[in-house]
């Protein structure tokens, strides 16, 4: 079997960036440095205001420089920074900055610039993932512009669900040319304690002082707002990292936190898990969905160890009769809990609330399918602008509903049957790319490409499922992570096509001629 490390997979690395002269760029700008240096003293004595305008000008170029050579690694890690952000506090941190430039624009402007000037967007050409998505997007827009004039900022907000997806065209070019695949990969590592111990704080907050948490100013949103839902999407992700090894595989040979006290880590998703799973439906699917991937496409995973947790506190829970309730609304969290949330899936679980909000959403998604397939919509949707609660009949009282609790769905209301199409296909193609390259990769023997594309289509699967039951997509905390996500997995599957194809035009060694000296 081949041996796959780090260093075959292209190991993460910037560049340095060295001129075919063979010059480094140190060596210049130290010479230039030296050259201001020199001007400055010498003007210093004769003309003081020209040495200061000069001594301007060099902080100016040399700023100017450092941002440029160092733009890649700013812009991907102040990403990192906002979707850590995201996945802790949610809608809160969503809402810093300064209309209609929060923090999540200024990112993507931010990966867009450093893609720009520094990868070539043929990059991603070999890809015929790059041209479906450019197909949703371009649909996208054509819903968006004739509602601009109408609803103005207010289209711009809807139109981050498909806006959004310019995310993964600038995270997939970065990482491809600066070869950084793996190393986002290792990365991830890190946000996986951050989100195990800080997640549950966070959630238990809004459970016990959700009314009490401050509010952002000039806004309606808490500093912190974390749904179910939400938490429960990276659960599924870093479950599935777990079950298939990831952290030692990622840990260059001396095994990581994450590793080495992996029976902590899942004591600690457990109790992160325990209100998604016990008290919100698409959270429970969300894992389940994960979970169930990695398990039919790799039944020797590492599952052997959170099974036993779970058995050992559901019989615990069961015998004791153990509830808790926890939060303003008294949210119970118990085996019957459990019981009823995955009844609740299929049909009535006998509790009025929850068939009430269910009847709701498939009255909603059915009006929604009769005036585009079979009305008026089919080709334009809606648009991007108007709100769906009040052209479609089912708004809330407060009026802050603007769309179904389904992502695709939503979709298919504002972008019409062509826009729906887009995504399905998109969607489809980059699922079944990441199973015939993870099949590919297990028949080879790669066994890190092999893990890291299951774990990507888990990922991804979980965020399909919650975008399925929840406004989630049409929001920064959701959107930005699942194109994120995308992208990722797009230049993880283009870094796997270029070293196939080098590895099928490299020809093979001709045979020892008889009698040869080995």
């Amino acid at each position: 079997m081949q041996r796959f490390t780090l260093s075959s997979a292209g190991r993460a690395g910037w560049p340095s960036q060295r001129p075919a002269s063979g010059r480094r760029p140190g060596t210049t700008v130290g010479l230039l440095a030296g050259a201001a240096a020199l001007a400055l003293g010498a003007l210093s004595v004769t003309q003081p205001l020209a040495a200061a305008g000069l001594a301007l000008v060099t902080f100016l170029l040399a700023a100017v420089l450092f941002l440029y050579t160092h733009l890649p690694r700013l812009a991907l890690g102040a990403l990192g920074i906002c979707l850590t952000g995201y996945a802790l506090f949610g809608r809160g941190f969503a809402y810093l900055g300064v209309a209609p430039l929060y923090v999540g624009e200024a990112a993507l402007l931010l990966c867009l610039l450093a893609a720009a000037l520094h990868t070539r967007w043929r990059v991603l050409a070999a890809s015929p993932l790059t041209y479906l998505l450019g197909i949703y997007l371009l649909i996208g827009l054509t819903a968006t512009v004739p509602q601009v004039g109408i609803y103005g900022l207010i289209s711009l907000r809807d139109a981050v669900l498909w806006g959004y997806g310019l995310f993964a065209l600038a995270v997939a070019a970065l990482l491809i040319r600066f070869g950084a695949v793996t190393q986002i990969a290792a990365t991830y590592l890190r946000f996986v304690p951050i989100f195990l111990v800080c997640a549950p704080l966070a959630t238990l907050a809004v459970q016990l002082f959700g009314g009490a948490i401050p509010r952002l100013p000039g806004t309606d949103a808490a500093l912190i707002e974390v749904k179910g839902g939400d938490v429960a999407v990276h659960l599924a992700g870093i479950a599935a990292l777990l079950m298939l090894g990831l952290p030692r595989l990622l840990s260059r040979g001396r095994l990581s936190t994450l590793a080495r006290h992996e029976w902590l880590w899942w004591a600690l998703w457990l109790a992160t898990a325990a209100i998604p799973v016990f008290r919100v439906r698409a959270g429970l699917l969300a894992i389940a969905a994960a979970v169930l991937i990695v398990l039919v496409l790799r039944p020797a995973s590492r599952w052997g160890k959170p099974a036993a947790l779970v058995v050992l506190l559901l019989t615990l829970a069961l015998a004791f009769n153990v509830t808790a309730r926890v939060g303003e609304d008294r949210n119970t969290i118990s085996a019957e809990a459990l019981l009823l949330n995955i009844q609740s899936i299929a049909g009535s679980s006998g509790e009025g609330y929850r068939d009430g909000t269910r009847g709701w959403r498939l009255r909603w998604w059915t009006e929604i399918t009769h005036y585009t397939f079979g009305g008026p919509y089919f080709w334009t949707g809606k648009g991007y602008g108007i709100n769906l609660a009040d052209a479609d009949g089912f708004q809330l009282g407060d009026h802050s509903l603007r769309s179904p609790h389904n992502g695709h769905l939503t979709i298919l209301a504002r972008s019409g049957v062509p826009g729906f199409a887009a995504w399905i296909v998109l969607q489809l193609t980059f699922a079944l790319s990441l199973l015939r390259a993870y099949l590919r990769a297990q028949r080879n023997g790669q066994t890190l490409w092999a893990r890291l594309n299951l774990f990507t289509l888990a990922y991804w699967a979980a965020f399909m499922v919650n975008a399925s039951f929840d406004v989630y997509l049409e929001g920064p905390q959701g959107g930005i992570w699942f194109w994120c996500v995308f992208g990722f997995g797009l230049a993880l599957l283009e870094v796997q096509r270029r070293a196939g194809a080098n590895a099928a035009a490299t020809p093979a060694a001709p045979p020892a001629l008889p009698g040869a000296a080995a």
